[in-house]
């Protein structure tokens, strides 16, 4: 009954998360190809205000969590004690570029297929079926074998904090200061309440997921290292339920993807955006390859633009830095190369 009971807290949870992520998501069109494409050719910094206020919040919300509440958030595989350096970057980049290519990040794919938009739909569910090849089926030993690279650390805790030694509340600090800089100095003509606003719930539903399931379902005879907001596993397990009727991972993982669909849903529906869109044929090919890229590079990477980008950054994991900037670099070549086709 405990366990039930449990199990049903971490659905109720997810599912309500994942509509609030949707609702926010599909209003803010919060994207983090969005981010850079519309910084790099427009000067529009709507978008990277929205995503940096996410991350912090998310980052102070988290360690409160950790810190103050004494949630293990130290116990998630974004802080184990390895570096898993060369998947980390490779699989960064390969996401980057696949979702540059697909027009979309993990999170804007989702929401974009909930809005009837069919070329995100191909690009999810070859996100789908190409995370769930390469976390399960016969790119395993692929992914098996390039993460033999990764090192022991001296400690074994991953966060940039116990690597260098200072107080996490010191890196903290630096953030909050550097993107409020940020936010203040660049894009004053296009400055968005509306977007930082939309960043900073997206943050602090980062820090609710852990909060979820770390503190309130938590089970503390059998414990499990807690989660928060990631597409990329739940999308793999989703697939390999619904092509082989295998079930694995948490219900957090299970009912996080049906709450933003729902919600992005929902909003699609209230704001008369919900649109049947049928893409340029031109367009199938980068909606499937690129969605294959997310796939295989979320998966190898140990998460996406939000696994990585919002959850991993949040608990200071030096993979997730290492990740992050591979989505960074991958998106911001291909976006170069796609300028450089079109002229």
């Amino acid at each position: 009954m405990v366990e039930e009971a449990l199990q049903l807290r971490l659905a109720v949870g997810a599912l309500v998360i994942g509509v609030a992520f949707g609702i926010v998501a599909q209003r803010s069109k919060f994207c983090m190809v969005a981010a850079i494409s519309n910084w790099v050719l427009m000067r529009d910094y709507r978008q990277a205000h929205a995503y940096l206020v996410a991350i912090t919040v998310a980052l102070v919300g988290t360690q409160v969590l950790e810190l103050g509440f004494a949630i293990p958030i130290g116990e998630s595989g974004f802080r184990i004690g390895t570096l898993d350096w060369v998947a980390a970057a490779s699989g960064g980049v390969i996401f980057g570029v696949g979702a540059m290519l697909a027009g979309g990040c993990a999170g804007r794919t989702l929401v974009r297929s909930a809005e009837g938009n069919l070329g995100s739909l191909i690009a999810l569910i070859a996100f789908a079926i190409a995370a769930m090849v390469t976390l399960f089926g016969v790119l395993q030993p692929v992914r098996a074998w390039i993460r033999q690279s990764a090192v022991p650390l001296a400690t074994d805790d991953a966060s940039v904090a116990a690597l260098l030694q200072i107080p996490p509340w010191w890196i903290i600090a630096a953030v909050v200061v550097l993107v409020t800089l940020l936010v203040l100095l660049t894009g004053r003509r296009t400055r968005s309440a509306w977007m930082i606003v939309s960043g900073a719930v997206i943050g602090l539903l980062v820090a609710a997921g852990w909060w979820l399931t770390g503190y309130f379902a938590h089970d503390e005879f059998e414990p499990t290292p807690p989660l928060s907001l990631t597409f990329s596993g739940p999308l793999a397990r989703a697939s390999l339920y619904v092509t082989a009727q295998i079930t694995t991972g948490t219900y957090f993982g299970l009912f996080l993807i049906p709450g933003v669909l729902l919600g992005a849903l929902a909003s699609a529906l209230a704001g008369r955006e919900f649109h049947w869109v049928m893409p340029d044929a031109s367009r199938v090919g980068a909606f499937t390859f690129g969605g294959m890229l997310m796939g295989v590079g979320a998966i190898l990477a140990g998460g996406c633009n939000i696994g990585h980008g919002l959850s991993g950054l949040s608990t200071l994991s030096l993979q997730a830095v290492i990740a992050v900037a591979g989505i960074i670099a991958g998106m911001r070549l291909t976006l170069a190369w796609l300028q450089w086709r079109d002229r």
